[in-house]
């Protein structure tokens, strides 16, 4: 796929017609069992990883997964070859759906009735003009903004007019617009249970944007190593630079740990966990990918700026995702509502028990079926005693989990103490803390699961990612908490005599993960 074509009204597009008749692929893995990386990966591949293709697909993908946790079954069978829409933000509140203005009328005083008058607008909305379908949010009583006051409903593309692109900087191949509603619409799910639906959607969808950015991630890092390893400055290939070859290190123990990191989540995707996890890939990963992508293509140079190397413009597409599909900030806070509950928990878990839960599934494309679980069922992950678990690892690594968690209650006891609790900087910055500290469990369960010490460097480089921060909050803010101290790499860079194989073998974490043979 990833072809664009020319359209008489808004120039080079990507090709509706074709996405028309192939994203049943998609569907399939959404209805009747939801597989959520199944999906994703099917989406991809068909997109060939191009940005504006994957998104105007994954726009398809969520609008149709409104009608699966609906319950739809009828409306989500006979649909599956059609492009749909969903109609949720408006542009004079956003993403504050509770006060959006689109309204819907009952045609009929019949209590079973389905059918509603529509009247609105919606903007910034992928897929509108070209969509077949379009899943609006609307009220039925526009004076009132609880929770049960949104509702769903279906409405054929005919009943949408004024449509209006709204020009992009970057992923130009897409269509987004503004456009107005006016006409019938058919009720999708129970009335009122528009927000719970959404919430549903939700939870799953973070699952898809941040895996456009490990794709890109995949894209970018092997043709670095490969050019870095060719190219000759002063005679030399600059990987035989010890600087170049400590940052391409680097960048590599990150790539394969984001990696790992994102299908730990899907391993792990039962129970609350859904919230939890989705919570860190969408804001924590998807801002390191940016970082590390951006890095890349400094250590790349020149040659990342030309056309044909993806180094480049994935730096320029990623910033896309936490702005166009990830509000990263609204994540964060949501992990801090979670905090003394992580941070306090008593259940013990089994070191082993988790590490074969990873070996059975990570990489895996197991039916979750996580569109069907409700939002009131996954408020309270189900969180055990951190410092417990990670001792169980023994890593022999300057780290006393004990500590960490008790550095860490401190911090927050401090800023319960000196009424910062509310305020917004601090509560964003203990749940970006909650998410280090996972990334160092997950990274643990990585060199566990390798037998490879060099990713005891990735343990080290999450945990001193996570000293920094706390460092920089006690600073900022002028707290005495006593400040954390990093930790040194234990695994040495010399002698290596193929580095860029040594490079590409690193960053193939899954490669090496499912060829470990189950105990």
């Amino acid at each position: 796929m990833a072809s664009y074509i020319q359209d008489d009204q808004f120039g080079n597009i990507v090709d509706y017609e074709e996405i028309r008749s192939t994203i049943s692929s998609v569907y399939d893995l959404m209805f009747p069992e939801y597989n959520l990386l199944a999906a994703a990966e099917v989406a991809s591949d068909m997109a060939q990883d191009d940005p504006s293709y994957s998104i105007t697909i994954g726009a398809s993908a969520l609008a149709y997964s409104i009608l699966v946790a609906a319950g739809e079954t009828e409306m989500a069978t006979e649909l599956k070859d059609k492009i749909f829409t969903l109609g949720w933000t408006e542009e004079h509140v956003g993403s504050d759906l509770l006060s959006i203005k689109t309204e819907a009328r009952p045609m009929s005083d019949d209590p079973d009735n389905r059918e509603y008058w529509i009247t609105g607008g919606k903007w910034l909305i992928n897929c509108s003009y070209h969509a077949d379908y379009h899943v609006v949010l609307a009220k039925v009583d526009p004076s009132q903004d609880g929770p049960r006051s949104l509702s769903f409903f279906l409405v054929p593309h005919e009943h949408t007019k004024n449509w209006e692109r709204i020009e992009t900087h970057v992923l130009t191949g897409m269509v987004l617009t503004k456009y107005d509603i006016d006409g019938p619409g058919t009720l999708v799910g129970k009335l009122g249970h528009g927000l719970s639906l959404v919430q549903q959607m939700a939870m799953p969808s973070k699952y898809q944007c941040t895996y456009m950015g490990i794709r890109m991630m995949r894209s970018a890092l092997p043709p670095s190593i490969e050019h870095l390893g060719r190219k000759v400055i002063f005679g030399n290939n600059p990987l035989d630079f010890t600087n170049v070859f400590r940052q391409m290190y680097d960048l590599v123990l990150k790539a394969g740990f984001y990696d790992f990191l994102f299908h730990r989540a899907i391993a792990f995707n039962t129970d609350g966990f859904l919230q939890f996890h989705g919570s860190i890939l969408k804001s924590f990963l998807l801002l390191r990918i940016n970082e590390l992508l951006s890095k890349n293509l400094l250590v790349v140079g020149s040659k990342g700026f030309t056309r044909e190397s993806p180094v480049g413009q994935v730096v320029i597409d990623s910033f896309v995702l936490p702005v166009f599909d990830g509000h990263y900030t609204i994540n964060t806070l949501m992990t801090t509502k979670h905090a003394q509950r992580y941070l306090n928990a008593e259940t013990k878990v089994d070191m082993e028990e988790r590490l074969q839960t990873l070996r059975d599934r990570i990489y895996i494309r197991t039916q979750h079926g996580e569109i069907e679980n409700q939002s009131r069922a996954i408020r309270k992950p189900p969180f055990f005693d951190y410092a417990h678990y990670l001792n169980q690892f023994r890593m022999p690594l300057d780290i006393d989990p004990d500590a960490l968690v008790q550095s860490m209650r401190d911090l927050y006891e401090e800023i319960s103490e000196r009424g910062l609790s509310n305020d917004p900087e601090h509560r964003y910055k203990i749940g970006d803390l909650i998410h280090w500290m996972e990334s160092i469990l997950a990274a643990a369960e990585c060199w566990k699961l390798m037998e490879n010490d060099h990713f005891l460097n990735m343990v080290v480089i999450q945990y001193n990612g996570f000293v920094n921060l706390f460092n920089e909050v006690i600073s900022e803010s002028n707290l005495s908490t006593t400040f954390m101290t990093p930790v040194r790499q234990v695994q040495s860079l010399e002698g290596i005599d193929d580095v860029p194989g040594f490079l590409l073998q690193l960053l193939d974490v899954r490669g090496a993960v499912l060829k470990i043979p189950t105990p």
